[in-house]
């Protein structure tokens, strides 16, 4: 019952926050878009984004994202930071792609992105929601995990596919038959990269371990940009990278918020839509 009511409240905060952006008007044809959506109960929807005229197909009801059915739009202020950082010759890495809503906005830019996502659904939609954007040839798919070891996992799965969590088993358990997964740092090392311009990890509460497996690449400041996304788990391991030049905060979707320790960030919050904790390398710095 508790976690019912505090998704409901998450839920009616967000419909506030975004009916402010996008009007009432359009938030109202957007609710009842969401509820013709769940009468017809189609195996599959389609939104057609207001911004960038993204179509985005998902399976229903495991794919549902119910603020996008409603606004029509994404709505997340940190993905301002995308088109900020990105272009052609640049490298991102979305570490728990789901249907590829980031990955279609950062492979439209032009940059190379790498792919992660270790549901057979998610990907299977991923590789058609590139294919229907004609944004395929700048995308690598891995159908995999990050986490803080290499091995094979197990998956928890969920109502809501992305709320899906693959953890680390066994080795000798698994025998090679679940679902792969690698340290980021060893993912970059196979992928033969130098460096990360941008890096997003939405693994549904398993941000800690992924970055448990790529603090080598923070130590040697070989990531640009990171955005995990927040919870409590994470924070402390956040924290430690201020020690490697870096300067944790929020995106507001205009400019970079900077906070001196995790703790700072649910008072800088600029609102329920911003579900990210920003990690920047700070050039001074790490010039020193």
């Amino acid at each position: 019952m508790d976690n019912r009511i505090a998704r409901a409240d998450i839920m009616a905060r967000r419909l506030a926050w975004g009916a402010r952006q996008v009007g009432i008007a359009r938030t109202l044809t957007g609710l009842a878009r969401l509820a013709a959506l769940r009468l017809r109960h189609p195996a599959q929807g389609r939104i057609r984004t207001c911004v960038g005229g993204l179509d985005i197909f998902f399976n229903y009801p495991s794919q549902l994202m119910p603020m996008l059915v409603v606004f029509q739009d994404l709505l997340e202020p940190e993905l301002a930071m995308v088109a900020d950082c990105l272009g052609p010759g640049r490298v991102a890495i979305d570490v728990g792609a789901s249907i590829g809503t980031w990955t279609l906005c950062a492979a439209r830019t032009g940059a190379l992105v790498h792919a992660c996502e270790p549901d057979p659904e998610n990907f299977a939609s991923l590789g058609q929601n590139l294919a229907r954007n004609g944004l395929e040839s700048g995308v690598r798919l891995y159908r995999q995990a990050l986490g803080s070891g290499e091995g094979w996992g197990v998956n928890a799965p969920e109502d809501r596919l992305y709320l899906n969590q693959v953890r680390l088993a066994d080795a000798s358990a698994a025998g090679g038959t679940g679902t792969r997964v690698q340290t980021l740092e060893g993912f970059v090392r196979d992928l033969g990269l130098d460096s990360v311009d941008l890096l997003k990890v939405n693994t549904a509460g398993c941000e800690r371990e992924v970055l448990a497996g790529g603090m080598a690449l923070f130590r040697q400041r070989r990531i640009g940009l990171a955005m995990f996304l927040d919870g409590l788990a994470v924070r402390p391991w956040l924290d430690e990278l201020r020690a490697f030049a870096y300067t944790l905060g929020v995106h507001d979707g205009r400019r970079f918020i900077p906070v001196a320790s995790s703790h700072d960030l649910d008072r800088v919050r600029p609102g329920p839509m911003s579900r990210y904790v920003v990690v920047q390398r700070d050039a001074a710095q790490a010039a020193r």
